[in-house]
């Protein structure tokens, strides 16, 4: 396993990283850890569990706005 990690627009108020994939039968789950000095979250760390169709319709839902197309590879 490898660790991605995500540095948007080389501004440190937001860091995430993605350290593992868990596979479950026919899944693969994600687990998701996010660092943010951003004002709008309501916490500064926070870490979330998601599977793999949820990144498939993510990146089909922002293709669909030109504004976002190409933000997620």
């Amino acid at each position: 396993l490898r660790s991605v990690s995500v540095d948007l627009n080389v501004d440190p108020s937001l860091q995430i990283d993605i350290p593992d994939a868990l596979s479950e039968k026919d899944r693969v789950k994600f687990t998701v850890h996010t660092k943010t000095t951003l004002p709008a979250f309501q916490s500064p760390e926070f870490s979330v569990t998601r599977q793999h169709e949820d990144f498939v319709w993510l990146h089909d839902t922002l293709i669909e706005t030109e504004e976002y197309a190409g933000l997620i590879v």
